[in-house]
């Protein structure tokens, strides 16, 4: 009988702890035409059709176009390819007050339990998935698409988050061989 109370307790326990582990931070997910990339050396940017460039537009398009010249390619008014972004901003909502009502027994006793959780402090935050594009000029075709789910602190990205969601998608782009 006490094994039985033991392995209640640990499986217990390891059902608890895999219920306390944090979520791993979100991938890059890349995806590319079937025939591979083209031999891009040098990018165009494509602009947003008939609006004026926002304050988050430029500061992507300075890191996309930063990050790579960083990779060995070069800007040019007319590219080998062009690249562009998507970026898909939305509100993630304020948890809610919740309740949980437990019963269990074992070893000959019966308990119960009674939990409730108040989200204190907690604001609304700014989710988004950023998506970098990059179009093969000659076929005007979409080659490579990386994306990657971020939260923000506010609705549009500062300085810092635009640079680091512009790494973590471009370090999936290839460098450019040197020739």
């Amino acid at each position: 009988m006490r094994t039985v109370a033991r392995s209640s307790g640990l499986l217990l326990g390891a059902i608890l702890l895999a219920g306390c582990t944090a979520t791993a931070p979100s991938k890059v997910r890349v995806d590319m035409a079937e025939n591979g990339l083209p031999n891009c050396q040098s990018f165009q940017w494509l602009p947003t059709p008939q609006q004026p460039a926002s304050l988050t537009e430029q500061r992507l398009k300075n890191q996309i176009m930063a990050k790579l010249e960083e990779k060995g390619y070069a800007q040019a008014e007319k590219g080998d390819c062009r690249v562009t972004y998507v970026l898909d901003m939305r509100e993630r909502p304020v948890r809610k007050p919740g309740v949980g009502v437990g019963v269990g027994g074992g070893s000959g006793g019966m308990g119960g339990g009674i939990g409730v959780s108040l989200p204190i402090g907690k604001r609304n935050e700014q989710a988004g998935t950023f998506t970098v594009d990059i179009v093969d000029a000659a076929k005007n075709a979409q080659v490579w698409s990386g994306s990657l789910d971020a939260t923000f602190l506010k609705a549009e990205p500062n300085e810092d988050e635009t640079r680091e969601i512009v790494a973590k998608v471009l370090e999936k782009y290839p460098d450019r061989a040197p020739k």
